[in-house]
C-alpha cells in the first residue's frame, strides 16, 4: 500500500465539497494530500456551496467508480456547461466510455497531453514491439470526391516545358 507523502498544490480552479468557505485558506485546504483525502472523507458534502461557485460555460469531470452524479450536475449548474464521467458501472467496456469521454474533453476544447495515458517509449524499441499497423481499419463504405492539384491552382499560374521526358509545370 502506496501513502501519499507529499502535498500538491491545488489549482484555483478546484472547487472542494468538503471544505466550508472560512475553512478555504487553511493549509489543509490549500493543497491535496493524504490529510485532505481523510477529511474528504469523513466530513459532510457541502454540494450546494460547491455548484454556487461553478462558472457558466464549464466542463466539469467527474472523476469517480460510476458517474453517479451526472444527473445532479446536469440539473445544477448553468445549461451553457458541460459535464463528462470518466467511468461507468453500467459499461461493458471502461476502457472504451474513458477513452470516448477523452475524446469528448478534446473536442469541448480541452488541452489533452494523451502521452501520459502510455508508459515513456525508451529507443530503440524491442524485437517484439507489436506494430499499430493492424489495428488500423480503413472505412471504405462511403467514396468521397477528391480534387486534384490542378483544380486548386488558377488557370494561368500553370504553364509547362518539356525537358526529356518529362512534362515539368511551373
Amino acid at each position: 500500500m502506496q501513502v501519499i507523502t507529499k502535498t500538491s498544490p491545488r489549482s484555483t480552479t478546484w472547487i472542494s465539497t468538503s471544505v466550508p468557505e472560512h475553512q478555504i485558506q487553511t493549509e489543509q485546504a490549500q493543497g491535496f494530500n493524504s490529510s485532505y483525502l481523510v477529511n474528504n472523507l469523513v466530513s459532510p458534502v457541502r454540494f450546494y456551496d460547491a455548484v454556487r461557485k461553478i462558472p457558466s460555460k464549464a466542463i466539469l469531470i467527474e472523476i469517480a467508480p460510476h458517474g453517479l452524479m451526472q444527473a445532479l450536475l446536469k440539473r445544477s449548474v448553468h445549461a451553457e456547461s458541460d459535464c463528462v464521467s470518466l467511468m461507468s458501472r453500467k459499461e461493458s467496456d471502461n476502457l472504451h466510455y474513458f477513452l470516448s469521454n477523452i475524446g469528448q474533453l478534446f473536442t469541448l476544447g480541452l488541452t489533452l497531453d494523451l502521452k501520459k495515458l502510455y508508459p515513456p517509449i525508451e529507443y530503440p524499441v524491442g524485437a517484439g514491439t507489436p506494430m499499430i499497423s493492424p489495428g488500423i481499419k480503413w472505412d471504405h463504405s462511403k467514396e468521397w470526391a477528391v480534387p486534384s492539384w490542378e483544380e486548386f491552382l488558377p488557370d494561368s499560374s500553370i504553364s509547362s516545358k518539356t525537358i526529356g521526358e518529362w512534362n515539368i509545370l511551373i
